[in-house]
């Protein structure tokens, strides 16, 4: 039943990924449609392991389901260590230095959001 709940909630954290990469433009200065799925699966993942946390009686099936399948469907550092480095093989140092520090600091973003989220409300 783990492995289920794992395959289900990653490829509909695929599928998001998917959908996003359609909705985003493409030929942006930054890859957004990256930088949004992996704010997304950092502060899911965040409030959902938080929750756990603090309500340690919860099913851990669906830690399972949405932080390992989902957020690790919906996140990706594979696609963001390509596209930087496309960055930096054609030259475009500052392009990748700007991804790069927006990259994190969404992510650290989300995470401070999601912390702050479950804390206050849960």
């Amino acid at each position: 039943m783990n492995g289920l709940m794992v395959f289900l909630g990653g490829g509909l954290g695929a599928l998001t990924r998917y959908f996003m990469y359609l909705i985003f433009p493409k030929e942006a200065y930054l890859p957004y449609a990256t930088l949004v799925a992996n704010f997304f699966g950092c502060f899911i993942a965040t409030v959902v392991f938080t929750f756990f946390i603090l309500k340690s009686d919860a099913d851990s099936i669906y830690k399972l389901l949405l932080i390992t399948g989902f957020c690790g469907g919906l996140s990706t550092l594979s696609a963001l260590s390509i596209e930087l480095t496309v960055f930096i093989q054609s030259g475009e140092f500052l392009r990748a230095g700007i991804y790069i520090l927006t990259s994190l600091l969404i992510c650290v973003i989300s995470v401070i959001l999601g912390l702050t989220l479950v804390r206050n409300y849960v």
